[in-house]
């Protein structure tokens, strides 16, 4: 069963489910042309709220593999006319449909998200979210199926995926310059003399993770690359480039997200206390409106890294004090 509402500034598609049943149509069509198309920065979002009972009769921290009913809302530009001319592709969680037609649900509280947001994608996210660029986000599942008009435009399959216009861009580091050049103000260019600063902490994270051993020599590369981090910040800060935050920060906070909760749920691994500056820049960037609203939950990046590198629950247990 399937029934469109238009309105005049949005149009919402509801697809009905066996989750919905004949009866509760018309409660869950009156819910979802309810809903607010809401502008969060610059990316406009779904909000159910207290309508989740009349889409299924589940409450609102109900699981993504368990909520089959999508909706979606066209994003809006500046005069509040619907706009697609940016359009991010990242990864949607498995199940989610392929593209997810249901990227997002929010809660009034707490937000639970439908997709892995790898630290390459949400750099995207922030920077359009920065500076202030309205665009489309359609997730895509992993694997071997993703859909032909996809792989035809982006034929490595690679995500994060651009497309401005006709023109599609891939690599993170290739569209935050397409958009340094596109959008210009406010600039987001990292001076020179800078932009390697953190470069090596992500590979390093993800070979001590992939070890699977607490102790493993790859440990201590990444205290080494952390600290150099840390003495850097402590001369140059707050931020990498100095007073203002920079596209190398927007590229290597969710990678620091990534590393201080997969390797604290596995292996019990902490950013070291006397690393001060980095906990204060950690803090400050994690804080910012920005990332905020392209952050997920701890629990999707945990999964997230379960997956991809086959851990266990756990691997060392965390120590009690």
């Amino acid at each position: 069963m399937h029934q469109a509402a238009t309105r005049s500034t949005a149009l919402i598609g509801l697809q009905l489910s066996g989750l919905i049943k004949t009866r509760r149509s018309v409660c869950a069509l009156k819910s979802v042309t309810a809903l607010t198309n809401k502008r969060v920065g610059s990316a406009s979002q779904s909000y159910c709220d207290s309508n989740a009972k009349a889409l299924g009769g589940k409450p609102a921290t109900m699981a993504a593999k368990n909520f089959q009913q999508y909706n979606r809302v066209g994003i809006r530009n500046m005069s509040g006319e619907p706009t697609e001319d940016i359009e991010v592709f990242g990864k949607a969680a498995t199940g989610t449909g392929n593209p997810s037609q249901y990227t997002r649900y929010v809660a009034p509280i707490r937000r639970v998200a439908i997709f892995f947001q790898s630290p390459f994608s949400q750099r995207i996210y922030l920077e359009l979210e920065e500076k202030s660029i309205p665009y489309k986000a359609t997730y895509i599942q992993e694997g071997d199926d993703k859909p032909d008009w996809f792989m035809e435009k982006n034929p490595s399959g690679l995500m994060p995926a651009l497309r401005d216009g006709e023109k599609w861009i891939q690599d993170s580091d290739k569209i935050a310059q397409h958009l340094e050049e596109r959008f210009p103000d406010p600039s987001l260019k990292t001076p020179a003399e800078f932009k390697n600063v953190g470069e090596n902490i992500f590979q390093c994270f993800t070979q001590y993770l992939q070890s699977k051993k607490p102790d493993d020599s790859s440990k201590g590369e990444l205290l080494k690359e952390l600290k150099a981090l840390d003495e850097h910040l402590k001369q140059h800060g707050p931020f990498i480039a100095g007073d203002k935050p920079t596209d190398s920060d927007f590229a290597l906070i969710p990678k620091l997200k990534h590393l201080r909760v997969s390797l604290a749920h596995y292996m019990d691994f902490h950013i070291p206390a006397e690393f001060s500056a980095t906990h204060k820049y950690i803090e400050m960037l994690e804080n910012r409106p920005s990332f905020k609203r392209t952050d997920v939950p701890d629990k999707m990046i945990i999964e997230g890294w379960q997956k991809k590198f086959s851990l266990p629950d756990r691997i060392a247990q965390p120590q009690t004090a």
